[in-house]
């Protein structure tokens, strides 16, 4: 027996325990060479090559089963073809991970900056915005914070199913129109901005790159005192609305505490200056 390797020496010198051999053996992906009447396992030392490839591929995320189809019959375009779907699938968890690291980044800023955006409440700010993509679906029922938090629910089950990370700003949308209505949330809906879209999403709409009069304040999209506030204060300096009014939630009902337990919030207006 000396020309054979137990199953003991041959785990060892792979770094891997002998139930994994022994699984190997039951699912046909490495069997031994030889197995004596006692039922022990023995390997041959030109097997060595076979395993140390097949703990790199395990190593590497390839799973069992795709191993087991390329160790069989192997030749390099085999090989080959494996690494490259490997590849693949690799290249698209890099870039699924940097989305996340954006959307980590993206709320990181936020926390950071919460204790700014509070100095600031109840302030009036001319901004400029970039242009934003968001899923939108409009409230079925009249505006409420239930009604909020349904809503936002059927939006990130929408990205969920595009496998995007849901967090690049949510809240809600007033419609222009809306404005001169009895009841100014008419098509007002959810929405939540998109961190990348260059694939088709439904219910998709753009929020436009342009000057924003911007104001944080505590209360939720249907608490309209600050709105109308903002709304006196374009008029009162020669502005006008010229789309429709974005209500972004900054920090949600998780942080209400023994103070304010209504929503951080940030009204963007966007405007033109009246010539």
């Amino acid at each position: 027996m000396k020309k054979y390797l137990s199953i003991s020496q041959m785990a060892e010198i792979h770094s891997i325990s002998r139930q994994t051999l022994i699984y190997y053996d039951k699912i046909g992906l490495f069997k031994p060479t030889y197995i004596d009447n006692n039922g022990y396992r023995y390997y041959s030392p030109y097997q060595i090559p076979f395993l140390r490839e097949i703990c790199f591929l395990k190593s590497i995320g390839i799973k069992l089963k795709d191993i087991k189809n390329n160790i069989k019959d192997r030749n390099t375009n085999k090989a080959i073809s494996l690494l490259k779907s490997h590849k693949e699938l690799i290249d698209k968890e890099i870039g699924k991970l940097l989305l996340i690291r954006d959307s980590i980044e993206e709320r990181l800023n936020l926390y950071l900056n919460a204790d700014q955006f509070k100095d600031e409440l109840y302030r009036p700010i001319i901004e400029k915005l970039p242009e934003r993509k968001a899923v939108f679906i409009p409230y079925e029922n009249k505006i409420s914070k239930k009604e909020l938090h349904f809503t936002q629910m059927k939006i990130w089950n929408i990205i969920n199913r595009h496998g995007i990370v849901p967090f690049e700003g949510f809240g809600t949308i007033i419609m222009k129109d809306g404005l001169d209505k009895e009841y100014i949330f008419e098509g007002a809906g959810g929405y939540v901005v998109l961190s990348h879209a260059d694939d088709y999403i439904e219910n998709t709409v753009t929020l436009p790159a342009g000057k924003y009069v911007c104001m944080y304040k505590y209360g939720m999209p249907y608490d309209t005192e600050f709105l109308y506030k903002l709304i006196r204060w374009i008029n009162d300096n020669n502005y006008k609305i010229v789309g429709n009014i974005v209500d972004g939630c900054l920090l949600d009902t998780t942080f209400y505490d023994e103070i304010n337990n209504v929503d951080l919030c940030q009204l963007q207006i966007p405007i033109e200056k009246i010539c």
